[in-house]
């Protein structure tokens, strides 16, 4: 696993990041961007409709700060308000319990218009991680969060990996919890996986037998498009998450220890 890591860190080490000029904070912001990006949300991401109206407020306090310190970058379709509020609105949905949010490592965020080819490859993508960004298709960003049962959601699926990359690789923003706890995930899981390669058979959709590092972001997307059903297949997996993410998406106020 560390051996897997620093072989990664090797590539990403070519990009180095200057400090930013100021961190992010927990400041509310008015109640104009409230009303807006709330309006936005709840159209749009079910697990914000569930919130207390204090919770709301700390959501949208979070996904006003990733707007601010971002680019958005827009290939094949028109900027509209509603894409960079959504999109970091699915980064603080996975980092809402973890008390370093930004993802600091990465400054710029690709919306595409649909499925892409990256280079010479033939193979389509919907999302993926880079160094120099976070890639997602707006297409398929909507289709995830039109369909809460289906446990399919790219946004989910690609800020769950941006979040396991800049805790490992990024010079500012790191959440010593989420490393601490991911450590023991990466470990407790190990037979779960090991066990699910095997049988080939798992609640989890296919994909997540690729690797360690696609099971984790798999796993992340059943925890929050069906915990109900992911916690009765695999409750062990469930029990790791909301440890790892420190959030239960069970329960009403879903952080776990408020105090982190």
């Amino acid at each position: 696993m560390l051996a897997f890591f620093r072989k990664l860190n090797d590539f990403f080490a070519p990009q180095k990041l200057e400090a930013p000029a100021q961190l992010a904070t927990e400041e509310s912001v008015s109640d104009e961007i409230f009303n807006k990006y709330s309006y936005i949300i709840s159209s749009r991401i079910q697990y914000f409709n569930e919130l207390s109206i204090e919770l709301k407020h700390r959501f949208v306090n979070r996904v006003h700060n990733y707007v601010q310190q971002k680019q958005f970058h827009y290939i094949g379709l028109e900027p509209k308000e509603e894409i960079p509020v959504l999109t970091a609105a699915s980064a603080v949905q996975v980092t809402f319990g973890l008390k370093s949010y930004m993802m600091q490592h990465f400054k710029n965020v690709y919306i595409l218009a649909d499925a892409y080819r990256m280079d010479n490859d033939e193979e389509l993508y919907i999302g993926h991680v880079a160094p120099e960004g976070i890639y997602l298709s707006w297409k398929h960003f909507l289709f995830g969060y039109s369909d809460n049962s289906d446990n399919i959601n790219v946004a989910v699926h690609e800020m769950s990996h941006a979040l396991l990359f800049n805790n490992y690789f990024a010079k500012y923003g790191v959440d010593k919890n989420f490393r601490a706890n991911y450590e023991k995930f990466s470990t407790t899981t190990g037979p779960i996986l090991a066990d699910v390669i095997t049988r080939r058979k798992s609640y989890l959709r296919n994909y997540a037998l690729t690797n360690i590092h696609e099971f984790w972001a798999v796993s992340v997307e059943a925890f929050f498009e069906n915990p109900v059903d992911l916690k009765t297949n695999m409750p062990q997996l469930y029990d790791a998450l909301c440890r790892v993410l420190n959030q239960d998406p069970e329960t009403p106020n879903k952080i776990l220890k408020p105090e982190l």
